[in-house]
């Protein structure tokens, strides 16, 4: 159950990967830049996908090499066929000791630790493959908010799935507490609230109401034809079809931090 990620790894589910990380690029690169202030040597890109958010990892910190890992075969298997050194990739549950890469100066993980039942377990797994006083950067959702009926009705359903795999839609806007009772330090966090086109949003939320939906909780939980009306109309905003308002989301940044050795 902690493992249950339900917006899929098939064609569609990295086609909505690739318009995320479009998405989120101009929000996540000026984080990485901001923290990238000491030469990095060996990078990690924990949940990787198909490879997106480690493209921007390795030019944003110009490290000498980059690492994703990601828990499917599938999304690893596309990240290898599109990019090469310095570029390596991993299939590997990242909560799980040891990770198949090691002296680590530098890790990145974004909207991971929400699809996870235990977050943490991530970060006692990443402390084995960091460096002392190594870090590590999170970006999490902390809340969405729209006006919009569609988009309210929406994050509704999307926060009563993952609440029932015991995972936390919003886990960003306490990102500086999930450090607690691991070897982490939070060096830095805050709350960023970022205004998205509705299109944008649309798009992206259409594409997961097409792969959750089948989910079995979401069949026996949710009425298929409200589900079916909701995909429509977030079909006709992202067609612009249809008017709605920017979505507010605002992401919880952290920058966690090992002890020096001894």
């Amino acid at each position: 159950m902690s493992n249950h990620y339900t917006f899929g790894d098939n064609d569609r589910a990295a086609a909505r990967l690739a318009l995320l990380a479009t998405v989120f690029e101009p929000s996540s690169r000026r984080l990485l830049r901001n923290v990238s202030d000491a030469s990095v040597d060996r990078a990690l890109d924990l949940g990787c996908g198909p490879g997106h958010s480690t493209e921007l990892v390795h030019t944003t910190t110009g490290a000498r090499e980059t690492w994703g890992i990601d828990a499917s075969q599938k999304l690893i298997e596309r990240a290898r066929a599109r990019l090469g050194p310095p570029l390596s990739f991993e299939v590997h549950d990242l909560t799980r000791a040891p990770f198949p890469v090691c002296g680590i100066d530098f890790g990145y993980a974004r909207h991971l630790l929400a699809h996870l039942a235990n977050p943490k377990a991530v970060l006692l797994a990443c402390a084995g493959c960091v460096r002392p006083e190594g870090r590590l950067v999170l970006e999490e959702t902390g809340a969405l908010d729209s006006p919009d009926t569609v988009f309210a009705k929406y994050y509704a359903c999307v926060r009563a799935m993952q609440r029932h795999y015991g995972q936390d839609t919003f886990v960003g806007w306490n990102l500086d507490r999930v450090a607690d009772a691991t070897p982490w330090t939070v060096a830095h966090f805050e709350r960023t609230s970022v205004a998205i086109e509705a299109r944008w949003m649309a798009q992206l939320h259409a594409m997961n109401v097409r792969t959750w939906g089948g989910d079995p909780f979401a069949v026996s939980a949710f009425d298929a034809r409200s589900i079916a009306s909701m995909t429509e109309e977030l079909d006709a905003v992202a067609a612009g079809e249809r008017d709605a308002p920017p979505v507010t989301c605002v992401l919880g940044q952290a920058v966690l931090r090992l002890p020096a050795s001894g």
